[in-house]
C-alpha cells in the first residue's frame, strides 16, 4: 500500500479546498470513483504487483474521488463512514442517472442520505 501513498498525496494536494462545491461534472466524479474502486480491487487481488500496474493518471483520477469524499465528509456528517463503500456507490451510477444528479446529490447518496 505504501506505493499508493505518494501518488494519492499528490492527487489530494491538487484539489480545490471545497471540492464538493466545485463546479464539476458528475460523470468525472463517477469515473474517478470507479478508478479508485478498481485500484483497490487490483491491490486486494495482486498485492505488491498492483503498484506496478497502476498508472500515474489512474492514481490521479482515483485521488480526485478520494479527495472529494474526504472534503465532503469534513463538512457533513455521513451515515456511511467507509470511503470505499461511498466510492463504490458513486461508481455504480450510469450516464442516464447522471442527467438528474449533480455532484452534491451523488455525495449525499454515498453518505447515506
Amino acid at each position: 500500500m505504501k506505493p499508493f501513498v505518494p501518488l494519492l498525496a499528490l492527487a489530494l494536494a491538487s484539489l480545490p479546498m471545497h471540492a464538493s462545491q466545485a463546479s464539476t461534472d458528475p460523470s468525472r466524479l463517477v469515473e474517478s470513483c470507479a478508478e479508485l474502486v478498481d485500484i483497490y480491487v487490483k491491490r486486494d487481488q495482486l498485492r505488491f504487483a498492483a503498484a506496478q500496474t497502476t498508472a500515474l493518471s489512474e492514481a490521479m483520477r482515483a485521488g480526485y474521488c478520494r479527495g472529494v469524499l474526504d472534503e465532503y465528509r469534513r463538512h457533513y456528517q455521513c451515515r456511511r463512514s467507509d470511503w470505499r463503500d461511498q466510492a463504490e456507490i458513486i461508481a455504480r451510477h450510469s450516464p442516464a442517472q447522471l442527467e438528474e444528479l449533480d455532484v452534491d446529490d451523488l455525495l449525499a447518496k454515498a453518505c447515506g442520505y
